[in-house]
């Protein structure tokens, strides 16, 4: 029997159906207002957490744009077994910051540049790749041993300590822990109206409204924050056209983050499946059968080499967005068509700096505000995943157990301090040993 799909009735325009050229660029632009902010933010947080200058800064926002444009074209069009050929959304994935802000800060204490960090994050994030181009490969094992509960521990612990990055630069950074002035009132302030702003677009129910809050509401903070004086402006460097070359910045590798990358490519692999699955959902697509399990072997496969092709061209790893489900369930248009477009927007986007250099105006402050509301989203969909299924005596002691380990070594990172400099490099990440206790935990007590 086959398990549900949205009703063909409701797709107004199906996966293979071309659309008028007016109703293919409305769904086109809808899906950018939705996913547009978030390409963009892991760049700005993570050469942020770096020191990096704003040039640099520019430079890896608009590699975002263009690979995010790449990605997307590879995993709609599908090219052999590569790309799961549904309206599937590429863009960088923001769970990888937890691991990198801890890159950052180990790479700031053994004197790096910015650009060391970045090639560090970059040369791990193409390895580690790899595994998820593996799991492609397993996953009807992956996903007995990953059950939902598992998985929704995973990705809410990967909001959580999130948050602990959003807050960092609500306060102003290292700058201002240097400067003796973090915490002020009017970065605090801007924080609070950025993120009051996003939830309130949230509560309208204009779809425009609702899809393109993180960004509007960027927008708004930024605003706020010329008001105040709060918004330096440098100058413009460079031409009005960056062609994408790999390897601008060079690639590194240390063992000691194998691991907790290892482990982040598989909560993204999780997240990915969960997102393809709901894609040919509100496609009208079937959601289980070998037409199914080739698209997600095909998806999952895309996104470790999509990863492994933006960490080449300087940016971070990608991921499917699940946003953009949202987006075909509200236009009735799941036609691949309107990835076409979506895909050459970023890319031509992602070459033009200006683009970049107005997103790198944002204010730190607005920038924690904004994500403050979307890590606390990831940290609430896990939670949901994890009720999904029900929450009986032993699956809340699996989650307490999993919990409670994360988030001790992310509240209290000296509780590891006596022990092997190798153990604390690996299970210092609160993601790393939520995790593994999680599925120690769920070996040991079993299921309800």
């Amino acid at each position: 029997m086959q398990s549900p799909t949205l009703g063909q009735a409701d797709v107004l325009f199906s996966l293979d159906s071309v659309p008028p050229l007016r109703v293919a660029l409305g769904a086109a632009i809808q899906h950018l207002l939705a996913i547009f902010a978030g390409i963009v933010t892991p760049a700005l947080v993570v050469c942020g957490l770096c020191g990096a200058s704003p040039a640099l800064t520019r430079q890896v926002a608009g590699a975002s744009l263009f690979i995010s444009g790449v990605s997307t074209f590879i995993q709609i069009h599908r090219f052999g077994a590569v790309g799961s050929g549904l309206l599937s959304i590429q863009g960088t994935s923001s769970s990888f910051i937890a691991v990198f802000a801890g890159m950052a800060g180990a790479g700031l204490a053994r004197g790096e540049t910015p650009e060391q960090m970045l090639g560090l994050m970059m040369g791990m994030g193409f390895v580690c790749a790899l595994v998820e181009v593996g799991l492609s490969q397993v996953l009807p094992w992956m996903r007995r041993v990953i059950t939902p509960l598992v998985a929704g521990i995973v990705i809410t612990l990967i909001g959580l300590t999130l948050i602990q990055v959003s807050v960092r630069q609500i306060g102003g950074g290292d700058a201002a822990l240097a400067a003796g002035t973090f915490g002020a009132p009017r970065d605090l302030a801007l924080a609070a109206f950025t993120a009051a702003v996003v939830l309130a677009l949230n509560r309208l129910r204009a779809p425009a409204a609702r899809m393109g809050a993180l960004m509007f509401g960027m927008v708004a903070g930024t605003a706020a924050a010329a008001l105040l004086g709060a918004l330096p402006v440098p100058a413009w460097e460079g031409g009005w056209f960056a062609a994408p070359l790999p390897l601008r910045i060079p690639l590194a590798f240390r063992w000691e983050w194998i691991l907790p990358m290892a482990l982040m490519y598989l909560a993204t692999t999780v997240e990915s499946i969960g997102d393809i699955t709901a894609t040919s959902m509100v496609s009208g697509e079937p959601t289980e059968g070998k037409l199914y399990e080739r698209r997600l072997r095909g998806g999952i496969l895309a996104d470790g080499l999509n990863s492994m092709l933006a960490t080449l061209f300087g940016s971070f790893p990608t991921t499917s967005f699940s946003q953009n489900n949202g987006v075909i369930q509200l236009t009735g248009v799941a036609s691949r068509r309107v990835g076409l477009w979506i895909a050459l927007f970023l890319a031509v986007l992602g070459v033009v700096p200006g683009v970049a250099w107005v997103f790198a105006l944002v204010p730190r402050a607005v920038l924690g505000g904004a994500t403050l509301v979307m890590f606390g989203t990831v940290a609430a969909a896990g939670i949901r995943l994890m009720a999904a299924g029900g929450l009986g005596r032993k699956s809340l002691l699996v989650v307490a157990a999993s919990l409670g380990a994360g988030l001790a070594v992310t509240l209290e990172p000296r509780i590891l301090a006596q022990l092997p400099a190798g153990f604390r490099q690996l299970f210092g990440s609160g993601i790393v040993a939520g995790t593994a206790t999680a599925i120690a935990a769920q070996a040991l007590v079993g299921s309800d």
